[in-house]
């Protein structure tokens, strides 16, 4: 019973989502770092790399997980901090 739990428990933190926090374009390439722990930067770059040699299969991929997955935020607490940090940059 508790071996379950413990997978269940797993499986909800590590739900795969878009991380608009961390976007460049839709934030697919961020949801999927945080989904399988990889460094965001490594995910972007086998992306980029995946378009030179499968283009029309990764740009289809990209755009259906643009398109299905849920946005989620990463860290609600940094999301909160980055925006009072630009609302009280704001010159006006």
């Amino acid at each position: 019973m508790r071996s379950f739990k413990r997978i269940s428990a797993t499986m909800r933190r590590n739900r795969l989502a878009k991380d608009p926090s961390r976007a460049v374009l839709f934030g697919v390439c961020a949801g999927l770092a945080r989904y399988t722990g990889l460094p965001v930067t490594f995910v972007r770059i086998l992306t980029v790399l995946s378009l030179f040699f499968f283009f029309g299969a990764t740009l289809v991929v990209y755009g259906v997980l643009a398109l299905v997955l849920d946005s989620q935020y990463a860290d609600r607490e940094d999301v909160y901090v980055s925006r009072t940090f630009y609302r009280a940059r704001a010159p006006w």
